[in-house]
């Protein structure tokens, strides 16, 4: 990596092995200190485990502090029901909905990294050709897979626009005053790197991570400990929260929906339904992660995309 580090890898694996009364106290630190930069600052709460255990933390050390919860409509209505029974929390809208970002953008598929490379290459345009030619190298973290080289052909819109219209754009809204957000370092490798560079606070953002070196075990571990209420929806086979609809690791994960369509039916049959291009979820879903691209593709639609791919 080019960019400056402030926290090494070696230093990070150290980090995790802490006891959980050392990242405890840790963590604690490093809300007081958030606190006292940004005195006006808000909890995000996704109504997760991981924001439950920050606010949990948060509230140790100042039991007033506001939460803030960002109403994706695209949420599981266990987690809306949690929510609006745990106290001072304001539930805030985005400007637009999941089924209009699908629309215009297009599906939520494979993951954010991905998705984001695939509507670039798909849309090539003066602006992105650096951005481009960067996916196209092999020697670079950011590429796409040669197992979805197909969805760039599809006849159907792959982005990560609903990340940013449903959950960033809104809360960008909280940075403004400050925002302890609720997420690890060991997410994902995105956040790994972020956290070597900025650590548990990115004053320029105006954001506190107290959880960072936080694991699973410890997030469960803390919350038996402190019998802290959770959303029950864990108990239903989830490990994760997120979106309801969000296709994002479906090849990983490939009965999300299927326990959904258990749950809740009527709204498995509409997220189902929901078109990009004509095209409807459901199809999208069984399409992106198929590699004969042949069957589904019309030929001029292929040579369209190839001539705007090499032109200039």
């Amino acid at each position: 990596m080019n960019e400056k580090q402030i926290i090494s890898y070696n230093e990070i694996q150290q980090r995790l092995n802490w006891t959980l009364l050392q990242k405890i106290d840790h963590s604690l630190g490093t809300i007081e200190s958030f606190l006292n930069q940004f005195p006006n600052s808000v909890i995000s709460f996704s109504g997760g485990i991981d924001s439950v255990v920050m606010l949990f933390l948060v509230r140790m050390i100042d039991k007033n502090r506001k939460g803030v919860f960002v109403n994706t409509t695209n949420e599981f209505s266990e987690i809306i029901n949690f929510v609006k029974c745990v106290e001072n929390i304001e539930i805030i809208q985005p400007e637009i909905n999941f089924i209009q970002v699908v629309e215009k953008y297009g599906f939520p598929l494979i993951s954010k990294q991905q998705a984001r490379i695939i509507n670039t290459l798909k849309y090539p345009t003066e602006k992105n050709e650096k951005t481009r030619i960067h996916f196209l190298r092999t020697d670079t973290y950011f590429k796409l897979s040669k197992k979805y080289e197909h969805l760039i052909y599809a006849p159907f819109d792959i982005s990560d626009k609903c990340c940013y219209y449903l959950k960033k754009k809104p809360f960008n809204q909280l940075n403004k005053q400050g925002a302890l957000v609720g997420i690890k370092a060991t997410d994902s490798q995105l956040r790994t790197i972020s956290y070597q560079k900025f650590g548990c606070i990115n004053v320029g953002k105006k954001q506190a991570l107290p959880l960072s070196i936080w694991t699973k075990d410890d997030i469960w571990n803390f919350i038996k400990q402190n019998s802290i209420p959770y959303c029950n929806i864990y108990d239903k086979g989830e490990k994760s929260t997120g979106c309801a609809y969000c296709g994002f690791g479906c090849s990983f994960d490939t009965t999300r929906f299927a326990r959904l369509k258990e749950r809740e039916p009527k709204r498995y049959k509409i997220m189902m339904s929901i078109k990009n291009n004509g095209i409807t979820y459901a199809h999208a879903i069984k399409l992106a992660l198929n590699i004969n691209i042949e069957s589904y593709i019309h030929p001029l639609f292929l040579t369209s995309y190839q001539e705007k791919l090499i032109r200039k």
